[in-house]
């Protein structure tokens, strides 16, 4: 079974709604009305157009039910996009959690759970990869150290 695709801005109104930790049908039923008055508070990124990205669902073919209720992956997703991608998803910042080398993501702390989900989400452009670093591994807690692994995201055709 091929996963629904969906565009940059479907794919980050997907991520901004999923964190409102509401239930997959109450966050749907919610964008169906447009009644956004119950997920808002809850966002991460309140200020978000929901109306607009629901159009462009909408104008473009993107099955957002389908990505909330199953799952999806990206069409295309440029460096930018993958950093929302990180804060909405996985609460990692850039300077604080991960740097930037580049067209690269270094240094980013994930659990293999973690970096199972994000090169589902990502795979078509991206590749994530365990880190052999020191430098990653200083200041944390032995049992962040053992359930966390650091990776580097990097295109696949730079």
């Amino acid at each position: 079974m091929s996963r629904t695709q969906l565009s940059i801005p479907v794919g980050l109104l997907v991520e901004n709604v999923l964190t409102s930790g509401e239930p997959k049908e109450v966050i749907i039923e919610c964008l169906q009305r447009r009644d956004y008055s119950r997920l808002l508070p809850l966002v991460k990124e309140s200020a978000m157009d929901f109306d607009e990205r629901l159009q462009t669902a909408d104008d473009i073919g993107d099955d957002w039910e389908k990505a909330i209720r199953q799952g999806y992956e990206f069409k295309f997703l440029h460096i930018n996009g993958l950093k929302r991608l990180l804060d909405f998803r996985f609460d990692r910042k850039m300077d604080r959690d991960y740097v930037q080398d580049e067209l690269s993501l270094k240094h980013i702390r994930l659990t293999p759970q973690e970096i199972e989900l994000l090169q589902s989400l990502i795979g078509r452009q991206w590749i994530v990869q365990a880190e052999e670093t020191e430098v990653a591994a200083e200041g944390r807690t032995e049992s962040e150290s053992s359930s966390h692994i650091p990776v580097r995201i990097q295109l696949k055709f730079p």
